[in-house]
């Protein structure tokens, strides 16, 4: 009888372990997320290549007011455009070294990432600066460019020729030779967690005497080639995009299968029959765009506003992950391992070009009582299209506190010091499950752990572990 008491006992202290299905309702709306979608070029008087003067943004000096004036559109990325004119035949000043330093602070303290070009000229005709002073420029900006890194989102080659498109130089530097003393020399300036974007693919032919686009297998390995991207700044204008292409159906067949692990941007620069929806929503999804200046040209965004295109250009621009159904565990004790499996999908024109954190997150109670597990995946290759399965197990640490816990998906910046704010993490595009003050993705689910013992004991590595009590940062 004793032994039966003791039995039926142990046996009630052993919760009934289950699984909860979610399924997700997919949102329409249009929101910020880090690293893609429209620009705003952010010209100070003395620049402005980025964008033709009469079109520069309503702010005109870079000031935290005028990012969060861009912040306001949805937008999270600033183009930054340095001409350097007065600096063709000299080295950088001190000055202008830190006034480019500030200009990074801003941004971070923003909340937002720069997209930025350096260069000497605004039209035709007028002088870049010689090889030997570019490449002393660079160097001098090496520094700058690694210590800001982690607002960087993404760097054009620029510096030669007209508006620092690799073109028209006047020192002669439009050529394959210089074009690729240049381009290494930027890409050594820059970490190697960060991509350059260059004009046109014949450019990046030439420089690497090859043809072929970045593979799967050779995707974000660190190499030159798995660094370069591109931009395209007169998308839709013709035939050929004003030049951008020798042989249109080669170039964009090369750039559909390139930039599926590699940045793709620019701006449009005329309103012509390629400009209707059918054929840019195409080409969008088929070049795999990630960000576009939303000053140029206004008059093809008129056209799209007026069609009915321009809010899904809006949304689909870079990545768009959207949930669509998940299972957990939704009763465990500790030693135990938590199973999950979640379906998403990217609904956008491009994957992410820029490494990033996935994690599960347990919050019970209070804002600051949670625990973190980062999942081993690399979300680079959730893929536009794709349907994704993440599934796993993650184990519970005996010392976790017993109750009941609400779980998050978190994309987080993988950078330590931009980790914790929610404006550099990546929100999902479902109704209802974004948490702005932590920047936290609702499973809209729950796990209850009990003190008694594990169904089965955790044997792997995988598990969750407190997170720092640190409230994150508003912005």
């Amino acid at each position: 009888m004793n032994r039966l008491c003791t039995a039926l006992l142990f046996f009630l202290a052993v919760p009934a372990f289950g699984q909860t299905t979610i399924t997700y309702r997919p949102s329409n709306k249009n929101f910020a997320n880090p690293e893609r979608g429209f620009f705003s070029p952010f010209p100070r008087p003395r620049d402005g290549f980025m964008t033709p003067s009469k079109y520069k943004d309503e702010v005109d000096s870079l000031t935290l007011a005028g990012l969060d004036k861009i912040k306001a559109k949805d937008q999270s990325v600033v183009a930054l455009g340095y001409n350097l004119a007065k600096f063709r035949h000299r080295k950088l000043s001190e000055a202008e070294l830190e006034l480019i330093n500030h200009d990074f602070e801003l941004v971070r303290e923003a909340g937002m990432k720069c997209l930025i070009r350096f260069g000497y000229s605004e039209s035709i005709g007028e002088p870049d600066a010689p090889l030997s002073i570019i490449l002393e420029q660079i160097a001098q900006l090496k520094s700058i460019l690694r210590a800001n890194a982690d607002i960087i989102a993404v760097m054009q080659a620029g510096f030669i020729g007209a508006w620092g498109e690799w073109h028209s130089s006047t020192n002669g530097l439009d050529n394959a030779a210089d074009r690729r003393k240049i381009l290494f020399a930027e890409l050594n300036a820059l970490p190697k967690s960060r991509m350059i974007m260059v004009r046109t693919p014949y450019y990046v032919w030439g420089i690497f005497d090859r043809t072929t686009p970045i593979t799967r297998t050779e995707a974000f390995n660190g190499s030159n080639y798995s660094r370069v991207g591109q931009h395209n700044d007169c998308f839709l204008a013709n035939w050929n995009d004003y030049g951008t292409y020798v042989d249109t159906t080669v170039g964009h067949e090369y750039i559909s299968k390139d930039c599926l692990y590699a940045p793709m941007g620019g701006e449009t620069c005329h309103v012509s029959k390629y400009c209707e929806p059918g054929n840019a929503l195409y080409q969008l999804a088929r070049l795999h765009w990630s960000i576009l200046n939303s000053a140029w040209n206004p008059e093809v965004y008129k056209l799209w506003e007026k069609e009915g295109c321009l809010n899904q250009v809006k949304r689909r621009l870079g990545y768009r992950f959207e949930l669509l159904s998940g299972t957990y565990d939704d009763s465990l004790g500790v030693g135990s391992g938590f199973h999950y499996s979640i379906r998403l999908t990217n609904v956008g024109f491009a994957a992410l070009f820029n490494s990033r954190d996935v994690q599960i997150i347990l919050q019970r109670n209070s804002d600051t009582d949670r625990y973190a597990a980062s999942l081993p995946i690399d979300p680079r290759f959730w893929e536009p299209g794709d349907t994704v399965d993440v599934a796993g197990e993650i184990g519970i640490p005996l010392n976790l506190p017993a109750g009941e816990y609400s779980l998050y998906l978190n994309l987080p910046d993988p950078v330590p010091q931009l980790h914790s704010r929610p404006s550099y993490s990546i929100r999902l595009a479902n109704i209802g499950v974004w948490n702005s003050s932590t920047g936290f993705n609702s499973l809209d689910a729950r796990l209850q752990i009990v003190r008694g013992p594990a169904a089965a004991a955790y044997k792997g590595k995988a598990t969750f572990r407190r997170l720092t009590a640190e409230s994150p940062s508003s912005r």
